[in-house]
């Protein structure tokens, strides 16, 4: 038996014809994939697609041979020779045992599938991390506690634009604080410091509203990349269900979030993860309205097409005032 690298478009074609034999499919974000050869055949592989490990399989009449370890320990070694040493795993859930060998920790499980982390950090370090951020800039001593009726957004913030401050503003009237995540994923028009510094501005106002980074659990390559995808298909409301059950598990109780606030979605894919979360996390998400003027709703998408045709005026005027001056300034110069 022979590990190899794919290199080639056939290699990747073998591959992928090796994964749906398995019943699997092959993501095309992967930028590693290595497998192993017996007689010119392929009896296993798995995937890279930065420090995210998935599409692991291995020949039905070969699982007890301990080729899914010796994969799984070859692609962390790739990763550690490009100084990547915290890794996550989205992967079946017969394949738990094998990462849990290697030292993995479960994050989060569902019927059929199973999430994940090993290596340096950890889910609670991050949530720490956060609520340091709330102590200090909310003065909340003992985060964690609902008594304290936090409330909770997630948003890209492709831009920050006054249909975010409206639901922002609709949040703060109904709780005594709010935390705003802000995905810090790239692959969208503005960078992640972009979309952070626009929303910050946007928030600054409101003493009792922090905006964080999202970190990479909260609607990430690995828990949702149907969202960097744009895409709706079988994997999407498994995905979603990853996605809400680690904010449901780890971030609400850890920080004491008491609701989670949403717009109203009409593309395929944000429709099934707004359900998703209405059904993990109950009563505890509410669904609002997009914000609306003079008949038009106003959303990031709409900005960013103002923005295609030029119209950077118009585009400016659908931000926040705070943010003005500062986007205007960012819209020209990627129009440049």
């Amino acid at each position: 038996m022979i590990i190899k690298d794919v290199i080639t478009p056939y290699d990747k074609q073998r591959v992928v014809g090796f994964l749906a034999e398995q019943g699997l499919k092959f993501e095309q974000n992967a930028d590693k994939t290595i497998y192993i050869e017996d007689a010119d055949k392929i009896v296993g592989t798995v995937s890279a697609a930065r420090y995210i490990i998935k599409c692991l399989a291995v020949s039905s009449y070969l699982r007890g041979e301990n080729l899914a370890v010796t994969l799984v320990g070859e692609m962390i070694k790739r990763l550690h020779a490009d100084g990547i040493y915290y890794y996550q795993v989205f992967t079946k859930s017969e394949y738990k045992d094998v990462f849990e060998s290697l030292g993995f920790k479960t994050l989060v499980k569902t019927e059929k599938t199973v999430m994940l982390e090993g290596g340096d950090g950890n889910i609670n370090d991050v949530l720490n991390g956060i609520k340091v951020q709330m102590r200090f800039n909310l003065n909340i001593p003992d985060v964690g506690n609902p008594a304290h009726d936090v409330a909770c957004i997630v948003l890209n913030g492709d831009p920050f634009t006054l249909g975010h401050l409206a639901l922002a503003e609709y949040a703060l009237k109904n709780h005594k604080y709010l935390v705003v995540f802000v995905l810090e994923e790239e692959g969208s028009y503005f960078s992640a410091n972009e979309r952070y510094t626009l929303a910050y501005l946007a928030l600054r106002q409101f003493p009792n509203a922090l905006v964080v980074k999202s970190t990479r659990y909260i609607v990430s390559q690995s828990t949702f990349p149907q969202y960097f995808l744009k895409t709706a298909d079988e994997a999407t409301g498994q995905y979603a269900e990853f996605d809400a059950k680690i904010f449901a598990e780890y971030f609400m109780p850890a920080l004491g979030l008491t609701k989670r606030y949403i717009g109203s979605e009409t593309t395929d894919y944000m429709s099934i993860y707004n359900a998703t979360l209405k059904s993990v996390l109950g009563d505890k998400v509410e669904e609002v309205p997009r914000f609306s003027e003079n008949g038009m709703i106003i959303s990031a998408k709409t900005v960013r097409a103002l923005l295609k045709e030029g119209d950077v005026n118009g585009a400016t005027q659908l931000v926040p005032i705070a943010t003005r001056a500062l986007f205007a300034n960012m819209a020209k110069q990627k129009q440049n």
